[in-house]
């Protein structure tokens, strides 16, 4: 019997039998009087039917991901410290510069807190070999709290104004042991030798 077919159910055994018989094809006990009958459709679904629930399920798989993808883009970043000499300003409370610094990044890698990796710090942009001779400090760059902090001596951390995973090149930051800073302004240099 197909699915699509009228039938009816024997009350002995459970049994669907197609309508207009008298007996159980399975038991062969007395089916119900036809006035008795409790005729049950058995639906398909149509083909538009079909459509409108893939299209429904379509839409939620990929507002779903929009909203994984959303949650990990902050993790999806490269670092801006590279080999390049990067020009650090810092200011103090009125705005004025204080102190220029050059940063350059060396090894780093991807982790669940952001990216970590070893950077060099120089009071002048040098060639490529005097950089390679100075200490090596480490460095977190969390995007997703907004903070780039290098464990150099004394600690820098440079506050980013937006979290949204866009890197600010300026904004608040702190060194300790120099009260008077407070903010800060990055700038990419052309000068130096990249490795």
């Amino acid at each position: 019997m197909k699915d699509n077919e009228l039938s009816i159910t024997c009350p002995n055994c459970g049994k669907l039998n197609v309508i207009g018989s008298n007996r159980c094809s399975n038991c062969g006990q007395r089916l119900p009087a036809q006035k008795q009958w409790k005729v049950q459709h058995h639906r398909t679904l149509s083909k538009r039917m079909v459509g409108v629930i893939l299209t429904i399920a379509a839409v939620l798989a990929i507002g779903l991901l929009g909203l994984i993808v959303q949650h990990n883009q902050v993790l999806s970043y490269t670092t801006f410290l590279n080999e390049a000499p990067q020009k650090v300003i810092f200011y103090d409370a009125h705005h004025h510069p204080v102190k220029t610094l050059y940063l350059i990044g060396d090894r780093r890698k991807k982790t669940t807190a952001g990216i970590q990796g070893t950077l060099v710090i120089s009071k002048r942009v040098r060639i490529d070999k005097n950089y390679r001779s100075l200490k090596r400090v480490y460095y977190t760059d969390n995007r997703q709290h907004g903070l780039l902090e290098v464990q150099s001596d004394p600690v820098m951390k440079f506050y980013y104004p937006s979290r949204s995973g866009k890197l600010k090149l300026n904004g608040r930051c702190e060194i300790a042991g120099y009260p008077k800073i407070r903010y800060f302004s990055w700038q990419g240099t052309s000068g130096g030798v990249t490795k």
